[in-house]
């Protein structure tokens, strides 16, 4: 794969870029700055090893809709983990300063995107219709988007 993107880098790294800018101008009218996107963006990553690890993922491969019916469920629910989520590792996963990941989080907070305890860190706990709408739009046109880039690639594996 490597060497197909060294041979086609222009083609292919146009229509990455612009799936990234397509993104994360999404997410950013979805969290409101891109320093909450990105904190915001480490918080979904986290979730999303959470479900990965849990028993009721039948299909390791796991099928989409089968992820976002758990994704809501563990939304809705709430769910199990010995892993925190806390400041400093956001922090330096984002190259963002504590402090700033700190009035991020809070924000989230107050705009029902997640929970903050010094016991359990930062969990993603959206509100029903913040759910939704991260789920079946959001989320929804990612994968759309990003299928259109891997044909891209797979356009040129083929050439």
């Amino acid at each position: 794969m490597e060497k197909i993107l060294k041979e086609n880098f222009l083609p292919i790294w146009h229509h990455f870029l612009f799936f990234e800018m397509s993104r994360s101008r999404q997410a950013i009218k979805m969290i409101g700055s891109a320093n909450g996107y990105l904190v915001f963006q480490v918080i979904c990553w986290h979730y999303i090893l959470v479900i990965m690890n849990s028993s009721e993922i039948s299909y390791k491969g796991s099928y989409r809709d089968e992820v976002v019916d758990l994704w809501k469920k563990f939304g809705k629910e709430g769910f199990d983990t010995n892993t925190v989520l806390t400041y400093t590792l956001v922090a330096e996963l984002t190259g963002l300063s504590i402090e700033t990941v700190r009035r991020q989080v809070k924000k989230l907070t107050n705009d029902n995107w997640v929970s903050y305890s010094k016991k359990s860190g930062i969990k993603l706990e959206p509100s029903e219709e913040n759910n939704k709408f991260l789920a079946d739009t959001f989320n929804k046109k990612e994968v759309e988007n990003f299928a259109l880039l891997l044909n891209v690639i797979e356009k040129k594996k083929l050439i």
